[in-house]
């Protein structure tokens, strides 16, 4: 497990940098939000395409060569691309390559934790995410300054050196016996039919879209635009509040990784949430506590987030594709979230799509107590 954590650790402190470094360097270049969210989308729309192939192939050839083959070059490859890159097509295609990047992770990640920890996988796998967080805080903080002092492209080569030392953990990870079968084409496309999963399967599905609603659009786009443009902050306080936010979020998985999900956690989160996401707005000086309310709420749901996911592939023989299928609505919310909050904000405001992510997350937290006590 320290190998797949440390994999983990740097794969997300250069997604991190990425997540907050790419929309603020678009908007330096007068960029307009709506072409932003085009180009943002790109990544949830190629994880959905890719994902799921990958999966098939995992479930065939083992989970621990995606690491060193695919994952830890397309981090390199993707960032190396966004430092060059001087036009919009440069930038899709770098959001290309990071959808394989992205794939190739998630699309064993989960598989490699429930094989190496079976007796304790929802807890490693809630765990796994904790140090995502952390991992995410310090490439978001590391970006933020280091644009602040140094520039986009020195920041950049920061997160490239990263993604180069991710390839020690990925290497040592190949020695993790596994299946080496030969793929086969049509059994790889035939596990990928959706048809034999249970009822609890597609509802769980079904709910974790309304996770993605509430955070991904905010995250994504949505935040680091609204502190720059309406609150004025500059690029080392929009990092340090985005390291907070995953710090806060961390500690609180860590911190609840032993408690139950009763009927006062869905409250107290979905309560927090709603509050945060409708104050935000106007919000002014507060803004930084309203952000952190948010991520609190974030780090109270990922456990019901986990544990449904290992729920539902209870006892399945294709535990990658799984996954991936259980993913596929949430991706395609995503994808078309980030498309349209670019547009919705500059039409209506941001104040109906904050609202929107409280309503999301609260829906999020009372239907994934149901299944769980189920």
């Amino acid at each position: 497990m320290k190998r797949i954590l440390a994999v983990t650790f740097f794969n997300h402190f250069v997604s991190g940098g990425l997540a907050l470094i790419i929309p603020l360097l678009l908007l330096e270049r007068n960029v307009d939000l709506a072409e932003i969210g085009v180009i943002m989308s790109i990544l949830p729309l190629g994880f959905l395409a890719v994902r799921l192939f990958l999966a098939a192939l995992a479930d065939q050839l083992g989970w621990a060569r995606f690491y060193l083959l695919l994952n830890w070059p397309g981090t390199f490859l993707s960032t190396l691309i966004y430092f060059i890159a001087n036009s919009t097509p440069a930038f899709l295609l770098g959001k290309v390559v990071e959808a394989v990047k992205v794939s190739s992770y998630w699309a064993v990640n989960r598989t490699a934790i429930f094989s190496l920890s079976p007796e304790q996988k929802e807890r490693e796998a809630t765990r796994n995410i904790a140090v995502l967080w952390l991992s995410t805080a310090l490439g978001s903080a590391a970006a933020g300054i280091g644009i602040t002092f140094m520039g986009f492209p020195f920041t950049l080569g920061v997160l490239i050196f990263a993604a180069a030392i991710m390839g020690i953990p990925a290497a040592l990870l190949w020695r993790t016996r596994g299946k080496s079968a030969k793929p086969e084409i049509d059994k790889t496309f035939a596990l990928l039919n959706p048809k034999g999963r249970s009822r609890l399967f597609w509802l769980t599905s079904f709910v974790l879209v309304f996770n993605s609603l509430a955070f991904y659009p905010l995250t994504a786009l949505l935040l680091p635009a609204f502190m720059a443009q309406q609150l004025g902050y500059g690029y080392i306080t929009i990092g340090i509040a985005f390291m907070l936010s995953n710090l806060v979020s961390s500690a609180v998985a860590f911190g609840t990784l032993k408690m139950p999900f009763g009927v006062e956690r869905v409250v107290l989160q979905s309560f927090v949430a709603l509050f945060a996401a409708v104050l935000l707005i106007n919000s002014g000086s507060y803004f930084l506590a309203l952000f952190l309310a948010l991520a609190l709420a974030n780090g109270l749901g990922i456990g019901f987030f986990e544990s449904m996911v290992a729920k539902a592939t209870e006892d399945r023989q294709t535990v990658s594709v799984d996954i991936g299928l259980l993913h596929v609505p949430m991706r395609l919310a995503e994808f078309v979230s980030v498309l349209s909050a670019g547009f919705a904000a500059e039409s209506f405001g941001y104040l109906p799509v904050f609202a929107a992510s409280g309503i999301f997350f609260t829906v999020f937290s009372v239907l994934s107590f149901a299944i769980l006590k189920a």
